[in-house]
């Protein structure tokens, strides 16, 4: 039988790594608060209204697209397809329902097959061909772009022929606030309670934190894995609808380059990149702060070169976060092992 002083050093290990996991997503919001203030003071037209919801306009489509991202990087894997799977829905769906009027009202519907497909190409690159999942989704990022190249044959779906609603839903405002960052709300709740309640978003954790316990434990690796690709295929296709909206006229290079600003926003967010542990609400703060950083920077009128600089530099910083944290994490659950023992 356990003795309470064992008892009581359990509870402060688990605890330990708790802490450091809530450390890290306060850190994020801390970090947000902080460009805010900062911006505010060199910038008087930063902290208005009108500027505010610009940078939750310009987040909303990153933070859905992280939201995708998440369900991947969770498992211990990578999609660097996000923004192929984004352009080519967006072209091919649209395209299909400037043609025929009767798809008009199903395009999201095609948009969520779309993407399940891709995604599930992808799912199946990394665990049955076992490939590695950044080298898997680099090479269909170039397949999936490659192809609305060819379908598109260098023209363009213009706006005139997308959807009324479609394009109506890209410049309404509900409640104060674009309509954008009302949707990316919704699904991005959406994907917290299904990664908090359900059965298949806590085995997505249970794999990701240790892959080898999940297996032996009976949790299908595969199903796991091409799951979370297929979900984060049909929330990318999502997002590429409506990011079509609001270019209005699409071409086959719509999306292109976006999937290091959806990579980003996740590990800024406090996902952890080893899987695992993080959230789904985490990453659309990290989408935020991209988006405050760039608007920040415009307003300044710093250089693109510089803002990339800055991206950058906040990236390796979440990473390297990230990294103690998970040395925390881990080194909290040997400790908790030996004196599980000792008692």
């Amino acid at each position: 039988m356990s003795n309470p002083t064992a008892v009581t050093r359990r509870r402060l290990s688990l605890g330990g790594s708790t802490s450091a996991l809530r450390v890290r997503f306060l850190g994020v919001v801390i970090f947000l608060a902080i460009l805010v203030i900062a911006f505010s003071l060199l910038s008087p037209q930063f902290f208005t209204l009108g500027n505010g919801r610009s940078v939750l306009f310009t987040a909303a489509i990153l933070a859905i697209a992280a939201a995708g991202q998440s369900l991947v990087v969770l498992t211990g894997n990578l999609d660097l397809s996000v923004g192929s799977i984004m352009g080519l829905t967006a072209y091919v769906v649209f395209d299909l329902a400037g043609k025929n009027a009767a798809l008009q009202p199903f395009v999201v519907i095609l948009a969520l097959a779309i993407g399940a497909l891709l995604g599930f190409i992808n799912g199946v690159f990394v665990t049955v061909l076992q490939i590695p999942s950044i080298v898997a989704t680099l090479g269909t990022l170039s397949i999936y772009r490659g192809f609305v190249s060819v379908y598109a044959n260098a023209k363009e779906v213009t706006s005139g022929t997308l959807p009324p609603w479609m394009r109506a839903l890209a410049t309404q405002v509900w409640l104060g606030l674009p309509s954008y960052v009302w949707i990316s709300a919704v699904i991005i709740a959406i994907v917290a309670v299904a990664l908090t309640r359900l059965p298949w978003g806590r085995k997505i954790y249970a794999y990701g934190s240790n892959p080898k316990a999940a297996r032996f434990y009976g949790l299908s690796s595969t199903r796991i894995v091409i799951g979370a690709y297929v979900g984060a295929g049909m929330i990318a296709a999502i997002a590429g609808l409506l990011l079509g909206a609001q270019v209005g006229n699409i071409n086959s290079l719509l999306a292109n380059g976006i999937e290091l600003q959806v990579l980003a926003a996740v590990v800024i967010g406090g996902v952890s990149i080893w899987g695992g542990s993080g959230s789904v609400i985490g990453a659309a703060i990290g989408a935020v702060v991209l988006a405050t950083i760039n608007n920040g920077l415009v307003l300044l009128e710093v250089q693109e070169f510089y803002r990339l600089l800055i991206q950058g530099a906040a990236i390796i910083a979440a990473v390297w976060v990230d990294a103690i944290v998970q040395r925390r994490v881990i080194g909290s659950g040997t400790r908790r092992r030996i004196m599980e023992v000792e008692s």
